[in-house]
């Protein structure tokens, strides 16, 4: 079985206390059954067609300290007004209605609340600025879960949520119908994200839906759409991408500067390329030591162009698709030469693998590519065609597939069996 050691900064990036749960290789998505021949259950949980209803915020053990409610049955009728009279730490649920305000947190620790969930708790900034801050440093961890926020106008920042040098926890948030030239604005702070849908909003062309500049962002069972932006996220931190979706039809799914990536189990698309990611204390004329590592593993990384564009960094790429329709699916410049590739899939680009430097794949399959490499030496384990059930949304392995059990014997898919090339094989496949 394969050991996976965890990175150093998903230890210290994590929130101990923080509701984030990662549960080994589950996802709450519905799964389509089992289409390859061996006996692991290798079902389709990709976020993108999870319908699941939401589910409100658990109240866990404690009742709330405080309740708002618009019709007059709570302590107040305002949210605000509700937040100014709490003392940190305070719990505060929110009655479903729409409410017509926007917030700021006032700098305490605060776990705020709709008590029925996104679906019934609508917070209308009415185009009067950012509908939600956390801009004076609030200590500790403050939570926002189960709204649906709408209207926030914020062009030069964040229209839906700013967050400066605070840690948030964001739980079932819906963000839609907002402008700005981010939704989800964070300088500074920590992030942790859990069942968030941002899509149907403007952003602005030069903009991205979300954008994190220092401290960190772990995501879970988060869909993500740039809206017109250029990124859909947009990060200078360590980033932590757990069953999610992140689509930029307009740019990039995911762009990189000077920061560290894990993603796990996750569909990622951009029409320029799925994941930038680059570490810029490096030139090719003055290169540093390639310390910053780009881990994927049982995830879709697709573009029109490029699917992962990753420069100046080490790769640790395990069981993942990879497509860049025009050019590369995977366009390595000067990365580390440690790096690895083992039981991915590189398919239908211009080129399989594209780079400059030494290179260790095994166990890959390079299919319906002009050419398979381009400047690296490649030993492709499988070339025929993988019959994937429906290629690119389904990519769970059809009958008599050439990538079943065809993967690095070292390591066993869940069932026991030897691993399968692909995302659903490995380790950590069965989900």
């Amino acid at each position: 079985m394969k050991t996976l050691t965890l990175l150093p900064f998903l230890l210290l990036g994590c929130n101990l206390n923080s509701s984030i749960k990662i549960a080994g290789g589950s996802d709450s998505g519905s799964g389509d059954s089992d289409t390859d021949t061996d006996s692991d259950s290798d079902t389709d949980a990709d976020t993108d067609t999870d319908t699941d209803t939401d589910v409100p915020p658990d109240e866990e053990e404690a009742p709330p300290d405080i309740v708002v409610d618009c019709h007059g049955t709570g302590d107040f009728e305002l949210i605000q007004e509700a937040i100014d009279a709490a003392v940190s730490p305070s719990r505060i649920g929110v009655k479903m209605c729409t409410y017509h305000e926007r917030l700021d947190m006032l700098g305490k620790q605060i776990d705020l609340y709709g008590i029925d969930g996104s679906t019934s708790t609508i917070l209308d900034a009415d185009q009067g600025g950012t509908a939600v801050d956390f801009e004076r440093m609030e200590s500790g961890w403050s939570r926002l879960a189960g709204f649906t926020i709408v209207d926030g106008l914020d062009e030069a920042d964040g229209a839906a949520i700013e967050i400066t040098q605070a840690s948030v926890e964001l739980e079932d948030i819906v963000l839609e119908d907002n402008r700005g030239l981010s939704l989800i604005r964070s300088n500074g702070g920590s992030i942790d994200m859990q069942d968030v849908r941002i899509e149907g909003n403007d952003v602005i062309t030069e903009g991205q839906a979300v954008y994190v500049d220092g401290g960190n962002i772990n995501m879970v069972d988060t869909y993500i759409d740039c809206d017109g932006g250029t990124q859909a996220l947009w990060h200078h931190v360590q980033a932590l991408i757990v069953d999610s979706e992140l689509v930029c039809d307009t740019g990039y799914g995911v762009q990189d500067y000077h920061g560290e990536d894990r993603i796990l189990r996750s569909k990622i698309y951009g029409g320029i390329a799925g994941y930038y990611a680059h570490d810029t204390e490096s030139t090719v004329e003055e290169p540093d030591s390639p310390s910053e590592v780009f881990y994927v593993e049982n995830s879709v990384i697709g573009g029109g162009t490029y699917g992962l564009d990753v420069r100046y960094m080490h790769l640790e790429l395990d069981n993942s698709v990879f497509y860049g329709t025009a050019g590369s699916a995977l366009m390595m410049t000067a990365c580390d030469s440690g790096s690895w590739s083992i039981n991915n899939v590189y398919a239908e680009s211009a080129c399989g693998i594209t780079g400059d430097q030494a290179f260790s794949d095994q166990y890959s399959s390079y299919w319906h590519n002009t050419a398979d490499a381009c400047g690296v030496t490649l030993r492709p384990a499988v070339t025929t065609d993988p019959l994937f059930t429906s290629w690119p949304d389904d990519l769970t392995l059809g009958a008599g597939s050439p990538l079943i059990d065809a993967g690095y014997p070292a390591w066993d898919d869940t069932d026991g069996s030897r691993s399968d090339i692909g995302r659903y094989g490995g380790p950590a496949g069965g989900w």
